[in-house]
């Protein structure tokens, strides 16, 4: 190596020393580790400052343990946020209180409010807890299984709209409460008429009745009559009238019934005969003969009354 070499690199040598040698490269005993960065030092240890320390420890400055209620207003030195635990919040419980006002700092005049107890901290989160607090809240209620299973009965494939049913349930109410009405006055109507054709039933049986008895005085008049004619004809003819009474008979309807007499028919005179106080209009009988029948559209019964009118010599 030439002596020219070996001179330039003692040169470069002795540059690089100086500029090792400049303040801010190197730490220098007599400043006491002043001239190092002390955060980025303290990142790189990872090692915290007493600042940081004493943050992170601030919770622990201002708590305190305690017994009891007792002990917690006997102690002394308090400022406002200082947090107090008591083992036995009179309940045989823990309670966490934190100071919210002070008057001298000691804990009889100091201000306490309870931000937690054993008994919130266990139940807080059980379900009848949060159910308790959700349904405590304006507008919330309780959805039942009884509920869920009326709602489950309810089957629709499409939008229903409830107030259109609603209407329309209104609708067909007030429809049908008029159509009961209308059901109601014809029912009053048609007992009213009922009424009537019963009144004009009994009336026409009365006038039928009426009817029926002026047939029979006519026909006594007319028999009256005819009696009278044949005596005024044949003077000389003596006759004697009377009444038989049969009950106990039994006939069928339009059957001729059979009666005897206990006297034979006079002659020229005709017999009548009365069912049940009605006329008959169809008998049978032979002048001189005591047989006799009558025919009429009922069944003749044991009760029945057939009474027979004739004249006899």
């Amino acid at each position: 190596m030439s002596e020219f070499i070996k001179q330039k690199q003692i040169q470069n040598l002795t540059t690089d020393l100086a500029a090792k040698a400049l303040d801010s490269q190197v730490v220098k005993k007599a400043n006491n580790l002043s001239d190092v960065n002390a955060a980025s030092a303290r990142t790189n240890l990872e090692v915290y400052s007493k600042t940081e320390v004493q943050n992170m420890i601030s919770g622990a400055d201002n708590g305190f343990n305690v017994a009891t209620i007792a002990d917690r207003d006997a102690l002394t030195g308090l400022n406002v946020s200082d947090r107090v635990f008591v083992s036995n919040d009179g309940d045989e419980k823990w309670g966490m209180y934190i100071v919210t006002g002070v008057t001298d700092g000691n804990g009889s005049t100091s201000t306490f409010e309870k931000v937690a107890d054993e008994d919130a901290f266990s139940n807080a989160l059980t379900k009848e807890a949060i159910k308790s607090s959700y349904e405590s809240n304006a507008n919330t209620n309780a959805f039942t299984d009884a509920e869920k299973t009326k709602i489950g009965h309810i089957s629709v494939t499409q939008a229903v709209n409830l107030d259109n049913i609603e209407s329309g349930l209104a609708s067909t109410t007030t429809t049908a409460n008029n159509a009961l009405s209308t059901a109601n006055s014809a029912s009053t109507a048609a007992t009213n008429a009922q009424n009537t054709a019963n009144s004009a039933s009994t009336a026409a049986a009365n006038a039928q009745t009426a009817a029926d008895e002026a047939q029979f005085d006519a026909n006594a008049a007319q028999s009256t009559a005819n009696s009278a004619l044949n005596t005024a004809n044949s003077k000389q003819d003596i006759f004697n009238e009377t009444r038989e009474d049969f009950t106990g008979r039994n006939g069928e309807a339009g059957v001729p019934v059979s009666l005897t007499l206990e006297n034979e028919v006079a002659a020229g005179f005709e017999p009548l005969v009365y069912f049940n106080g009605l006329l008959v209009k169809t008998v049978t009988y032979s002048p001189g003969s005591p047989e006799i029948s009558y025919t009429v559209p009922y069944v003749t019964e044991t009760s029945d009354t057939v009474s027979v009118a004739y004249a006899y010599r």
